[in-house]
């Protein structure tokens, strides 16, 4: 017996409709709607009588946040470090490159002025290649001071500047963790009122490094030193040494890589930042972190030397063509446009990856929080509340 054909969705013959449910159907729902009256309020823009409207429906919804709140992978940690750049790019990059450009300016002045003794007697020998003789050692011995002190101030105002802009991003890395968009205002606040401390734990740091190196590397010379003979005895000793400064500079950063967030987000002094950093990296708790913290800076650093190696190229490029354009005589011009040119394309690249550093710094922190101090519940919390601000429910 063959049957009438429907369309897909059809009602067929003697089948009650979709739309048209039967009394007991009616009564059901009709109780259950009393049911949730007390509860429950209509969808907005429909009658209360009214069947509820269909489509898409918009929501306010939150954001993806910079990491998840729980313990992290390895992924996750660089995600939020590259994430950053889509969550508040003008905001980090602007003050990274306020604050490495203050240091761009001094490094600047402070290379030029070492050089520019060496660069006159190099072109005195260039214009007069008789008067080699007459650079004594005296100049020799000025422009090898001149050379360390230009490193030395090199060091502190990177190290200035680099804690500045971490105490900034750091701030603003955990405000898009938790869903609390940080205004630039409180970023600047925070810079000035955590900035020296941030200062004074990166210039205690680096004491503590190069202590560490000059105790480890001076025993390891001792040999060498006593007996005034290279051999087997005075060179392995040195070697040995070597290694043992450098694995200790690893180990000193290491375990205080994690101060500068602690100080920051605790607000803490600049002792306890440093207990808090060994704390959060004690036992076996430091192969995790030193491992995603050399795989986070070597990714930092090969980005660096790629963005700095195209300036790079360009400087020498256009050194060449102004010695050839001058046959010779345009050395000082040259040195010149090298020399800040190849400068320009380290303040670019520094200022580009700082943020990339700083939240893969405070993933690493957070991490090591929330994995061995619950620390994913408090900042739970901090997102329901900032969620609920928004109006979201």
């Amino acid at each position: 017996m063959s049957t009438q054909w429907t369309a897909p969705g059809a009602t067929g013959p003697g089948e009650p409709s979709p739309s048209s449910p039967s009394s007991e159907d009616r009564t059901s729902q009709a109780h259950g709607a009393d049911a949730r009256a007390p509860h429950q309020a209509p969808p907005s823009g429909a009658a209360p009588d009214g069947p509820a409207p269909r489509g898409p429906r918009r929501e306010l919804v939150q954001s993806i946040p910079l990491f998840p709140l729980r313990p992290l992978g390895l992924g996750e940690v660089l995600g939020a470090a590259v994430r950053i750049y889509r969550l508040r790019a003008r905001t980090v990059l602007g003050v990274a490159a306020a604050v490495y450009g203050v240091a761009f300016v001094v490094l600047t002045l402070a290379t030029g002025a070492s050089l520019v003794p060496m660069m006159g007697d190099m072109q005195s020998m260039l214009e007069n290649p008789e008067a080699t003789s007459e650079v004594t050692g005296l100049s020799t011995v000025r422009d090898v001071v001149l050379m360390v002190l230009s490193s030395a101030v090199t060091v502190i105002v990177t190290m200035v500047s680099t804690a500045l802009v971490t105490v900034a991003l750091t701030r603003v890395a955990l405000g898009e963790a938790v869903g609390r968009s940080v205004p630039a205002e409180e970023m600047w606040t925070t810079m000035r009122r955590r900035g020296p401390a941030a200062i004074g734990v990166s210039l205690l740091i680096g004491v503590l490094s190069i202590v560490a190196f000059v105790l480890a590397f001076g025993l390891g010379m001792l040999p060498l030193l006593l007996v005034q003979e290279a051999s087997w005895l005075t060179i392995v000793p040195l070697i040995l040494g070597a290694v043992v400064a450098l694995l200790a500079m690893l180990w000193i950063w290491a375990r205080t890589v994690l101060a500068i967030p602690a100080l920051v987000l605790e607000d803490i002094g600049v002792i306890s930042a440093l207990r808090r950093s060994v704390v959060l990296t004690r036992g076996r708790r430091l192969w995790r972190v030193l491992g995603t913290s050399l795989l986070l800076y070597l990714l930092y650093t090969v980005a660096v030397q790629i963005i700095a190696g195209v300036f790079s190229t360009i400087a020498a490029v256009l050194y060449i063509a102004i010695l050839l354009a001058t046959s010779f005589e345009g050395f000082v011009l040259a040195m010149v446009v090298m020399t800040i040119l190849m400068m320009v394309g380290s303040y670019a690249a520094t200022f580009l990856l700082a943020p990339f550093l700083s939240a893969g710094f405070v993933s690493i922190y957070a991490d090591a929080r929330m994995r061995h101090e619950a620390w994913d519940v408090e900042l739970t919390r901090q997102a329901r509340e900032a969620w609920a601000a928004d109006g979201v429910r």
